[in-house]
């Protein structure tokens, strides 16, 4: 099976949309740039970061072919899991580079919160319907983040829309068992 994967990795790689990965990630570099030479914090930003990357690798599921490769041995996740390898190595290179020019604490850089909002979006993705579970699953990362930062703080309801930032761990442990439990979706 693990050779038919690396067969099937350079067909995948084609198949995958790379300018939106290449054009996020460049408007990110140039934002975490500015922000450092600026000399301000930029606090923000691995958190806008953090949900716009982990978007983009949910994204890359979209896979128009899924209907024509149905009946191939390889099983809907296994080509899934290429997929988001192929992508996960790009959007960890540019979290790398984040973190590296970001002027932020190393906590806010850690690949935990990223890991967080894509395991989620990956989970809704693999549950969701047919033909728009993608799309939703490429919504919850960015959702997320926008309903963190619109609950004020200080009460139950902003510790648990925050534990994507707080506590990411736990997010990621739960949202891959809700993956394996979808593995023959």
């Amino acid at each position: 099976m693990i050779a038919v994967l690396a067969r099937a990795a350079l067909p995948t790689s084609r198949a995958i949309r790379w300018t939106p990965i290449a054009g996020a990630s460049a408007l990110l570099l140039v934002a975490a740039m500015l922000t450092a030479a600026s000399g301000r914090p930029a606090d923000l930003l691995p958190a806008v970061a953090a949900a716009a990357l982990a978007s983009l690798l949910v994204g890359s599921l979209h896979d128009p072919a899924h209907d024509l490769l149905a009946p191939v041995p390889v099983s809907a996740m296994q080509r899934r899991a290429l997929r988001l390898a192929l992508m996960g190595g790009a959007v960890l290179l540019v979290w790398t580079a984040l973190g590296l020019l970001a002027q932020t604490s190393p906590a806010a850089t850690a690949v935990g919160s990223l890991l967080a909002l894509a395991a989620s979006g990956v989970a809704v993705a693999v549950w969701g319907p047919a033909r728009t579970g993608v799309l939703l699953g490429a919504v919850v990362p960015v959702l997320w983040f926008a309903v963190d930062q619109a609950v004020p703080g200080g009460g139950l309801a902003a510790d648990l829309v925050g534990l994507w930032r707080t506590d990411p761990w736990p997010v990621v442990a739960v949202a891959l068992v809700v993956c394996l439990m979808g593995r023959h979706r």
